[in-house]
């Protein structure tokens, strides 16, 4: 199934898909992406994934890309 980080964040995209929570997923090697899961990880390899900056629009969001996932918090 992977080492223990993926299996941490597989927990995590899965309690902020079940409770529709917006998130801040941390990428490899860095950046990082503001939204929401709309599924549960498909064919164990990636989930779709809203960015708030694009709303209504699913994007690819593969699990060997994820560093980790945050709550998302608003600044200022």
């Amino acid at each position: 199934m992977g080492n223990v980080k993926e299996v941490v964040n597989r927990q995590k995209a899965s309690w902020f898909f079940q409770e529709k929570l917006i998130c801040h997923v941390r990428k490899k090697p860095e950046g990082f992406v503001n939204g929401w899961f709309r599924s549960n990880i498909i064919d164990e390899l990636y989930y779709e994934f809203e960015d708030q900056r694009w709303p209504g629009q699913e994007k690819k969001l593969w699990l060997s890309e994820i560093f980790d996932i945050d709550d998302y918090e608003v600044e200022g």
